[in-house]
């Protein structure tokens, strides 16, 4: 019993950071209406010039990893307003399949300023905290942590600024938000700030808790998206639930079945769970 329950408290640690993950994949979703392929790829953007800084130049991680979450906004702010916004009368359609070329050039880049090889960051060994017979790492905690942290925060925003109310006028009805006065443009850029510096966020946790290869960011798309259609991409409380179920869902498999299995573990969860819920555990029709 004490080794399922430790799979289901690792669960937990994957499901916040598929949380973290993916707010900023719905975010910008529910906003630019459509599919960003490309956003994992700033996980590694992120978690590589963390590494770089702290490990190449010697930084400590705290400053490396503020450096490399902002640059990371920067740089999905930039790809936003060159690449994106040019197309965005061309429909959803184009804007999906240009990401999925942008999703290559980035991971190309990566490759190839980096190289090939496992890293990792030059921070102190993890400690272990045991209770009730479970066993977590501080640096685990720190992914929760930060979770909630992004979530909340995030929620706020959205709910008590005036600029989060534009925002969630602009998804809802960008032209109706246009004849308001509301300043479309503006609203969009900080949309693409504040989803790359989730995915900056995203790719420093990621740095932190595992190895890193320059294919890493491509093998959270496919849970990215796991969890993005199971809460139905749009809302950020089913993200956190579907973040937190899918990661339960593959970390008990476990328990069961090899690890190589966990993907398919995700989207068995998501197929099961649409077939009673087609539109999501958000339970309403995304734009």
């Amino acid at each position: 019993m004490t080794l399922f329950l430790q799979f289901v408290l690792t669960g937990v640690v994957t499901g916040s950071f598929l949380i973290l993950a993916t707010i900023g994949f719905s975010f910008t979703r529910r906003v630019e209406g459509f599919l960003n392929i490309a956003h994992p790829e700033l996980l590694g953007v992120s978690a590589f010039t963390t590494w770089g800084l702290n490990v190449m130049l010697g930084w400590h991680i705290v400053p490396s990893a503020v450096v490399g979450i902002i640059f990371t906004a920067f740089v999905g702010l930039i790809i936003g307003r060159v690449v994106y916004d040019p197309i965005r009368t061309l429909g959803p359609a184009i804007l999906l399949i240009t990401s999925v070329g942008v999703h290559y050039v980035l991971g190309g880049s990566v490759d190839a300023l980096v190289g090939t090889g496992i890293r990792s960051l030059d921070i102190p060994l993890a400690e272990s905290y045991r209770f009730w017979g479970l066993r977590i790492t501080n640096y685990q905690l720190l992914v929760i942590v930060f979770a909630a942290l992004a979530t909340t925060g995030l929620a706020l925003f959205l709910n008590k600024t005036p600029m989060g109310l534009a925002i969630r006028a602009m998804s809802a009805n960008p032209e109706l938000a246009a004849s308001r006065g509301i300043d479309v443009k503006s609203t969009s850029r900080i949309t693409w700030l504040i989803s790359s510096g989730l995915a900056g966020l995203a790719g420093v946790m990621l740095a932190v808790i595992a190895t890193l290869s320059t294919d890493i960011a491509f093998h959270q798309i496919l849970q990215i998206l796991a969890v993005a259609i199971l809460a139905g991409l749009g809302s950020l409380y089913a993200v956190v639930a579907a973040g937190l179920i899918i990661g339960i869902a593959m970390d008990v498999s476990v328990f069961w079945i090899p690890a190589g299995y966990r993907p398919l573990v995700a989207f068995s969860v998501v197929i099961l769970v649409l077939m009673f819920r087609p539109e999501g555990l958000a339970g309403k029709k995304s734009r």
